[in-house]
């Protein structure tokens, strides 16, 4: 039932965040072409700014979640209701806290901006998204219960299917009143519609589980979840200053037309990462199931196999990323918009230093290990600070990401791990780090092979003889066809390399043999369905 249910919420997952990051990338073209890159800026910052005020959260979603495993195992459905009413009450508070926040940082938010913008309209648009943050707390306890109860694929079928809706309404609105604000308010109509089906959802599936409940959470209860949130927190500002901070950073001091060009960037990257980490929080409520069900060493070896596939995704999504990024950009957004492949390589460092390691972040989350570490976090954020600035000004772009993976690797990197291997699997952590290693310069490699035979097709004119054969199906000027034969070429590449090489180096081991029984698994029962 397990791997059943982490099944459905890791394809649900994939395939709901395939489908926003396409949408996402078509909304965002034409936002460009009608409103511009200044506008675009804009649209990147102020949800960031947003979500650093919505810091107040303080996590509360993921700790509850933790909280609700155990009960749930046990059937235990008064506890349940308990919970989860209290969380309500909790949310209630964060949605006010994150008003009254908002209202109050308008003024020192948009004061310093630089561009053709009245500062009483940005005003406006930046009250929009902070609405469209408040109304996403409506029913949130519903939704960490259906998260809890391994039943994700949920809230990501309903949550793909108001975002959809979103992106056709804004593209109409787009192109029929080229307006930012309804613009805007498109994306808050969506989360209210959103929140109605995910709390019809849960009346219809949870009809046992009584929120009018009167008894109260034990004293106790609420001193270890606060507690939990009280490190949450602070791992939340530590995340958040780092990317707020880095969008920050470029928007005031290179300007709203370069934090456009570095947005459009990181929205792939953060398009990327998102998808991945859903196959991750699709296994979350399954590991911290096996946790207080299985032995110590099911655990680890279920772990291993997770890092080695965390590996297998990474190293391909990496090479295709440095490949294929600057023919994407100029096929997507123009050519104009792209970076630089020493940037480009710095944003790939960025994404593979996060991407690795959702599958320790996984595990630490689904063993609620929140506490110790809170406070030393801080120290790679205010390290993620220093390098950054001072790498701003001769490096632009690339000093920032640098500074993001200089940060990581200072203290978050070191810490996670050790506190997993020795609080959850009682081993040393020796091996955590031979496999970042190891899985480290496998992908350096293939990227480099990747990149160059890229490279060489395109100083050999093979895509332009790819693009002259296409222009005799496809009626495009040439140099767009060049470019979607860079990105073809490039991708079927990226495609075989890695994922050959990893098949030969990595067939004889137990993490591989394990992930081809599960594949297996998967396959005869998709069979039989």
């Amino acid at each position: 039932m397990r791997t059943k249910n982490s099944l459905m919420n890791s394809i649900a997952g994939c395939f709901s965040y395939a489908v926003i990051m396409l949408g996402s990338f078509i909304t965002r073209k034409f936002f460009t072409e009608i409103l511009g890159l200044q506008y675009a800026g804009i649209e990147t910052n102020f949800p960031l700014i947003i979500s650093a005020l919505a810091i107040v959260e303080m996590g509360l979603g993921i700790g509850i979640s933790y909280k609700l495993y155990k009960p749930i195992a046990n059937k235990d459905w008064e506890q349940v209701s308990v919970i989860l009413c209290f969380l309500r009450k909790l949310y209630i508070i964060i949605a006010a806290a994150v008003l009254a926040l908002g209202l109050a940082a308008v003024y020192f938010v948009v004061t310093p901006m630089q561009g053709d913008f009245s500062k009483l309209w940005l005003s406006e648009i930046f009250i929009l998204y902070v609405l469209d943050v408040v109304v996403s707390y409506l029913y949130s306890h519903k939704r960490s219960m259906i998260i809890a109860d391994q039943k994700n694929h949920i809230n990501n079928n309903i949550h793909t299917l108001a975002q959809v809706l979103m992106f056709a309404s804004q593209i109409a609105i787009l192109k029929i009143f080229g307006s930012f604000e309804l613009y805007v308010i498109c994306r808050i109509v969506s989360k209210l519609v959103e929140n109605v089906l995910i709390s019809y959802m849960f009346d219809k599936k949870y009809p046992f589980i009584n929120l009018k409940i009167k008894t109260k959470l034990p004293s106790i209860e609420k001193k270890d979840l606060f507690k939990n949130m009280k490190a949450l927190f602070v791992h939340k500002i530590t995340s958040f200053s780092t990317t707020v901070f880095s969008s920050l950073i470029i928007m005031y001091v290179l300007g709203l037309e370069i934090s456009g060009i570095y947005g459009n960037h990181m929205m792939i990257v953060m398009a990327l990462i998102t998808v991945t980490n859903e196959v991750f929080n699709g296994v979350i409520a399954s590991f911290g199931n096996l946790l207080n069900t299985e032995n110590r060493e099911k655990v680890y070896n279920n772990f291993n196999v997770l890092y080695f596939f965390n590996f297998l995704i990474y190293s391909f999504i990496i090479c295709s990323f440095v490949s294929v990024i600057t023919p994407f950009m100029g096929l997507w957004i123009g050519i104009e918009s792209a970076l630089g492949i020493g940037t480009i390589i710095s944003i790939a460092g960025y994404l593979y230093i996060n991407g690795i390691r959702q599958s320790i972040g996984m595990a630490k989350v689904s063993a609620g290990i929140y506490d110790p570490d809170k406070y030393i976090v801080l120290f790679g954020a205010i390290i993620t600070f220093i390098v950054s600035f001072i790498l701003l000004k001769p490096l632009g772009i690339a000093g920032v990401m640098i500074g993001n993976v200089v940060g990581v690797m200072a203290i978050p990197y070191w810490v996670q791990p050790y506190l997993v291997y020795d609080e959850v699997f009682k081993k040393s952590v020796k091996t955590y780090h031979f496999k970042f290693a190891l899985y480290t310069a496998l992908t350096s490699i293939y990227c480099f092979f990747c990149y160059e035979v890229g490279a060489w097709a395109y100083k050999n004119h093979v895509t332009d003889n790819m693009a002259y054969t296409l222009s005799h199906i496809i009626n495009r000027p040439f140099s767009e066809l060049s470019l979607i034969s860079q990105v073809i070429f490039n991708m079927l590449v990226c495609i075989f390399i890695p994922n050959l090489i990893n098949i030969l180096v990595f067939c004889r081991t137990k993490e591989f043999k394990d992930l081809w029984k599960v594949t297996e698994g998967i396959l005869k029962r998709s069979k039989k369905q």
